[in-house]
């Protein structure tokens, strides 16, 4: 696994507080197991990532961030790490809420731990308490498959113009076993379940991976719980 890719599906909001919408990020990305120092990602060529906790200049560079584009509105744009080399356990996040949509890409997640499935169920978790209105989100692996760079979703996913299940999956309904018996992992979280399809390492390669997230994606789908794009 080259990396995951957590996609989500946030309620649509316009900061204007940007004091008020930074302390909401601040205290998101520190319920994020494992990462407790984050840093704003530059602008501009020429400038050098800050870290979070310094309020005064990351609040400038966000309104500056929010003046180049296209929606003013708050955005932020994150690291784990003071450089975005591509080592494991680089975490970078895009947080968009004035279009509704935020990522969280986790680098070569599998080279840190032997099973990352916790804390990448984790890191999903911590997002979702911090905003209440995600009506989806999904972990997308992306990696070398026959040859090709790929992600679940274009290459495996059951239905093309639908979300998918992939790695894990937020749902926006409280699901049971009994509901989703192939599921390796039901978890509760606000307002859901987050569904997990592989205790382990999720692995495009591996068939029967592949396999399992299909047939619960299927289940999914009967259950009304993939909804279109």
């Amino acid at each position: 696994m080259i990396s995951v890719v957590l996609r989500f599906q946030i309620a649509k909001h316009h900061h204007t507080d940007y004091d008020a919408a930074y302390l909401q990020l601040v205290e998101m990305l520190q319920r994020f197991p494992g990462s407790d120092t984050w840093y704003c990602e530059v602008n501009a060529p020429g400038q050098v990532p800050l870290r979070l906790d310094d309020a005064p200049a990351v609040l400038h560079r966000l309104r500056v961030r929010a003046e180049l584009a296209p929606v003013r509105t708050f955005s932020a744009s994150l690291l784990n790490r003071p450089t975005g080399q591509r080592l494991p356990g680089l975490i970078n996040v895009n947080y968009s809420p004035g279009v509704g949509t935020m990522t969280v890409v986790v680098n070569r997640p599998a080279d840190v731990q032997p099973n990352p499935t916790g804390w990448i169920a984790g890191i999903m978790l911590a997002v979702l308490e911090s905003e209440m209105g995600t009506r989806y989100a999904f972990a997308d692996v992306y990696d070398r498959l026959n040859g090709r760079f790929v992600n679940y979703h274009d290459a495996c996913a059951s239905y093309p113009g639908r979300h998918c299940l992939g790695w894990m999956a937020y749902v926006r309904r409280a699901v049971s076993a009994a509901e989703l018996p192939q599921a390796a992992l039901i978890l509760p979280a606000p307002g859901g379940s987050i569904v997990v399809s592989v205790d382990g390492a999720f692995k495009l390669a591996d068939k029967k991976h592949v396999r399992t997230a299909n047939a619960l994606e299927m289940r999914m789908y009967e259950l009304g719980l993939l909804p279109v794009f």
